[in-house]
């Protein structure tokens, strides 16, 4: 598959059991609840997903369960999130061996090297090595390398290179890549959940929202609505879902969002070990902000 990637395609969560094993159950569970709620594809391994953390395994495991449970429906994406370039080729190969559709490439994330070049070269060698489509991944704060547009410019170049996601959650920085990406005939997908409305009126193909993992039908809505170019719309669907990401300052924010898949029933609240739990109030936090929006029938 080739994938043209549009729409609303959530980066879901990797479920965990208790002892951090991967819950398949619950990936075929969050696959039928998002796909249910008009996802368009699946990004897996991504910052929801804990790809760059998980043991090696365990995301293995994960990815091959998601590419069982979408059964060639719509197409899955696979974050690669490494420290090194040759970390990343290696979890290229082993992601196109299991079946995925695309990879979504970060920047390296620990030597402080002069980041373009060292973006372009990393890109290259993933690109080389592998001949699934690409998705450069802008999570500045994250990996540490911003990808700048020169350096999308030079990687824009490279014929498997598809398409941007840029998740830094500043609009400048947004509004110069996406005008690269455009230019250099990529696609271009929002990441951070507040800008998803104004990044599809100005023209965006699509959004990458975490909180999809709860609401997806409302995120695909929102979409909709921005490719339609109801801004009246869109308003009032980014509000919602403004409403909903309140569940984000209930703790950790990844904490919170499986915490409010677990009060769902839809997946465990299990996170990686490194990662900070809800203490009571958090909890308590969470199913108050899914009652109040309806999501949750309230306690007895």
């Amino acid at each position: 598959m080739n994938p043209q990637l549009s729409g609303m395609i959530p980066p879901v969560v990797s479920p965990l059991t208790p002892d951090r094993r991967p819950d398949i159950d619950a990936v075929e569970g969050l696959t039928a609840h998002v796909r249910a709620g008009g996802a368009s594809g699946l990004f897996v391994l991504g910052s929801c997903g804990e790809g760059p953390t998980l043991a090696p395994d365990v995301a293995r495991a994960i990815t091959q369960a998601y590419v069982h449970a979408v059964a060639g429906s719509v197409p899955v994406l696979a974050g690669v999130g490494e420290t090194s370039t040759e970390r990343a080729v290696r979890a290229g190969e082993e992601f196109e061996d299991l079946g995925v559709d695309a990879l979504v490439v970060m920047a390296p994330m620990y030597f402080d090297a002069e980041t373009d070049g060292a973006v372009i070269r990393h890109v290259t060698a993933i690109a080389e090595a592998t001949s699934l489509p690409l998705v450069v991944y802008n999570i500045p704060h994250l990996t540490h390398h911003p990808i700048t547009p020169r350096a999308l410019r030079e990687i824009a170049a490279i014929d498997s290179v598809v398409a941007l996601k840029e998740s830094s959650g500043d609009w400048a920085t947004y509004a110069a890549l996406a005008e690269t990406a455009r230019a250099a005939g990529l696609r271009v997908f929002q990441g951070a959940e507040a800008l998803i409305g104004r990044s599809l009126l100005a023209g965006a193909d699509g959004a990458v929202p975490g909180i999809a993992n709860v609401v997806p039908e409302l995120a695909t809505r929102l979409v909709q609505a921005g490719a339609s170019g109801d801004a009246e719309l869109v308003d009032v669907l980014q509000a919602q879902l403004d409403e909903v990401c309140a569940l984000y300052r209930s703790g950790f924010w990844l904490s919170s969002l499986k915490s409010a898949l677990a009060e769902l029933g839809i997946a465990g609240g299990t996170a990686g070990t490194a990662l900070p739990p809800l203490d009571t109030d958090g909890s308590n936090e969470v199913r108050r902000v899914l009652t109040a929006l309806g999501l949750l029938a309230e306690s007895a």
